[in-house]
């Protein structure tokens, strides 16, 4: 569908299950031995059998403890992205978000478009439950620790991580002890807002000591809306989370374990949309905008030592239903009736069932020899089913009455799914990929790691559409008439080809280290929605090629004063060709064609330091310039892309600050203060003003802070987060409909104040 466009979701880029177990972190700051240095973590980021130290994996990796985002009472991806410079979240509600790393990026938030592929691959554990515009907030999960992994992963994560990729790892079954917590979170939010409440609870239960262990997990959750509908005074996006998680872990033998978890989420919320001509925080809505999310993850992973190696599988599924509802009145009301009152109370549905299988299987060398390597194989098969509805209060009288039609019923003239719905569509996808890869690294005078690497792979999308009611049925209308006959598609897309990648990385000393890299990355085509010739005047093609990219990378990770500091700076430049650029049209269709190059340069740069054994900072940078290289064609004047412009939604400087002091007050307490700063710059809605739909999303300043009282088993918060309302907007929608008071503007939860209790046991 071409008008009010809302993209839910694209086709699932599960991409490679291949980064199934690497476990990558990196420095945290806390005590060893005397207490004044930075810990050192060992990590298998290198996908090997055996761990390094996070400082010679020669990658950009940003890694958080979930402590950074509960203290703070909060935790989902925009909440990451506000610690991590290189990334950055639009974010549209509860789970409708859309992630951009390093400047790749073209388009927004277009829920109705299902060929958008993400960029940015989003795991749990072994799990890819990436959905392009519609990433999952799973609060429920007892993580060990949050991996951002910067810029292209093709080779080992597969077509969904072409930007890079987020994992979010979780804790495992204990097989010996008894143990949990129980923590409960009281918080106030300011303008609109009200009062906010959850509940998180985790208890590990050995089911046989050394053999079998459970962990359950579960939290639930109210937070306050902060829109206020000019329409009739409500307050309309609050948020009510309930989710559970259960984890089992069997060790079989002493070489062979076993994990298994099911993760189930249930997310009903509203839409944090406002408009801009009116009062801040405030929309105008004649029905209510509702969202439901409701999800299923299972995993099953195997872990077997073979002694001179390590073969892993893991075997995922997914199930996820979504429901968002949205008030149209002003595109009903313009489009159909020349933006003449009353407004028509139209309410654009869009409802998706999404399944999804995926099995990895894969063998990682072991021994301390001079060559490492691994190998594997990934297949995913899954399937989208996306239907489409505005139902439309009172619209078959009006339009019978305007339009000198007595009698008039939108299912039985135009086939819509029900009586007052002036456009019904169904979508179906099936999508297969299939892919082989391996990665080995040879070191030389035990100072030089030469590494390279390959991905084979196939992928085929089946995809069938049929549109009818007024806006559906346009095979043969034109624009002075526009009813012709229902819209019916199917087509097919094969993709196939190969992604290599290249590293070298030289050890100064033990503690400081150089590296280069270049990789490939990679996102699978699709299948376009016809776009009627006779009633937009152009022709779209039916199928989008691939796009891909080349990512050139040299960094340098240093350990220094006696490891009480840690500095990574790396600098990139990607070239990006084929690019699956997005056209919106003006009679309110769109296509996505393969046109034009872009290139992203930048720089990141992240550090730790370890003040005294009670006090520490980090500072985070990072820059970026995307641009097309050339003007790019379209086929529409209006829509050409010139030489130049600047890629859309990403800012191009971003930097985060943290600070942490803890004081001891009697025996083992202590007090922690804790406080963090992230600024965004702005960014733009399309690349030049003359395309149109060019707005500003304003910069972003958001202050966090808490102080926290821990005594034995105990501990509590007081935390205020966007403390001086710096961090306002996180979206815009351009507005091209005359009678609409305004842009689009998505709002930032402002200002939250609250209470925070633990309790372990």
């Amino acid at each position: 569908m071409g008008k009010r466009e809302y993209r839910v979701a694209a086709a699932l880029s599960f991409g490679a299950m291949a980064a199934a177990h690497a476990q990558v972190a990196t420095q945290e700051i806390a005590p060893d031995g005397d207490g004044e240095r930075i810990e050192k973590v060992r990590v298998t980021a290198t996908r090997a059998a055996g761990a390094v130290d996070v400082q010679q994996v020669p990658a950009a990796i940003t890694v958080l403890k979930p402590d950074n985002l509960t203290r703070y009472g909060v935790g989902n991806l925009t909440d990451i992205a506000a610690l991590v410079p290189a990334m950055s979240v639009q974010e549209q509600g509860p789970g409708i978000n859309n992630i951009t790393m390093r400047g790749l990026v073209v388009r927004g938030i277009v829920p109705s478009e299902v060929q958008d592929a993400s960029l940015v691959a989003v795991y749990v554990d072994d799990m890819p439950v990436t959905l392009k515009s519609s990433n999952p907030d799973l609060k429920v999960l007892d993580l060990e620790r949050i991996e951002v992994l910067q810029g292209p992963q093709g080779t080992l994560f597969g077509a969904g991580a072409m930007a890079g990729a987020v994992r979010q790892i979780t804790q495992k079954p204990d097989l010996n002890d008894v143990f949990g917590s129980v923590e409960a979170v009281g918080s106030s939010t300011s303008k609109f807002g009200g009062a906010n409440h959850n509940l998180r609870g985790m208890v590990n239960l050995p089911l046989k000591n050394d053999v079998l262990g459970l962990r359950l997990t579960a939290y639930t959750g109210n937070d306050s809306g902060y829109i206020r509908n000019q329409y009739n005074g409500a307050i309309t996006n609050a948020v009510s989370t309930n989710q559970g998680r259960a984890a089992l872990r069997l060790k079989a033998s002493r070489d062979l374990v076993i994990d298994a978890s099911v993760t189930a989420s249930n997310v009903k919320a509203g839409v944090n949309d406002a408009y801009g001509d009116l009062a801040p925080y405030t929309t105008f809505a004649l029905i209510p905008q509702t969202s439901n999310d409701k999800l299923q993850l299972y995993n099953v992973g195997v872990n077997y030592d073979l002694g001179g190696a390590q073969l892993v599988s893991s075997t995922s599924y997914l199930h996820r239903d979504t429901l968002y509802v949205t008030s149209a009145q002003y595109p009903a009301t313009a489009f159909i009736f020349g933006g003449k009152n009353p407004l028509m109370q139209a309410a654009y549905t869009i409802g998706n069932k999404v399944e999804d299988f995926a099995q990895e299987l894969r063998v990682n060398s072991k021994g301390e020899g001079p060559l490492k390597w691994t190998a594997g194989a990934f297949f995913e098969s899954g399937k989208r089913n996306t239907r489409q509805d505005e139902p439309t209060v009172g619209f078959d009288a009006r339009f019978a009455e305007t339009r000198g039609f007595p009698g008039y019923n939108s299912q039985t003239n135009e086939l819509a799914f029900n009586p007052d719905d002036f456009f019904s569509g169904a979508q179906n996808i099936k999508s297969r990929q299939a892919a082989l890869f391996a990665e080995a690294t040879y070191t030389v005078w035990d100072k030089l790691d030469l590494t390279a690497g390959v991905r084979l792979f196939r992928g085929t999308q089946d995809f069938d559409l049929r549109f009818s009611g007024l806006f559906g049925n346009l095979v043969g209308a034109t624009p002075a008439a526009p009813v012709g006959q229902p819209t019916v598609s199917d087509s097919s897309a094969t993709s196939k080809g190969a992604n290599p990648r290249f590293v070298a990385a030289y050890r100064l000393d033990p503690d400081h280290n150089l590296y280069a890299s270049a990789g490939k990355g990679f996102r699978y085509g699709g299948n376009n929605q016809p776009v009627p010739f006779n009633f937009c005047g152009i022709n779209a093609p039916t199928t989008l090629a691939p796009d891909s990219l080349w990512n050139y990378e040299v960094g340098s990770k240093n350990t220094l004063l006696d490891h009480r500091m840690t500095f990574n700076a790396s600098a990139y430049v990607i070239e990006w060709k084929d690019v699956q650029v997005f056209n919106r049209l003006p009679c309110t269709y769109y296509f996505t064609q393969n046109a034009g190059k872009i290139r992203s340069e930048g720089l990141e740069l992240e550090t730790a330091f370890k003040l005294t054994r009670r006090a520490s900072v980090g500072v985070s940078a990072a820059y970026n310039h995307a641009y097309a290289t050339r003007t790019v064609v379209t086929g529409i004047a209006a829509q050409n892309i010139p030489e130049g412009s600047r890629v859309p939604y990403a800012p191009r400087l971003s930097a985060t600050a943290t600070a942490s002091y803890s004081i001891p007050v009697r025996g083992t307490d202590e007090v922690g203060i804790a406080a963090s700063y992230a600024y965004r710059g702005d960014a733009y809605t399309n690349f030049a003003p003359e395309q149109g739909g060019y707005a500003r999303i304003p910069s972003s300043n958001t202050v966090n802070a808490t102080v926290t009282y821990k005594t034995g088993a105990y501990e509590v918060g007081l935390f205020g987060t966007n403390l001086t309302n710096g961090a306002k907007v996180s979206d815009v929608v351009p507005n091209t409909i005359a009678i609409q008071p305004g842009n689009l503007v998505y709002m930032a939860r402002p200002r939250t104040v609250g209470l925070r209790v633990k309790a372990r046991f």
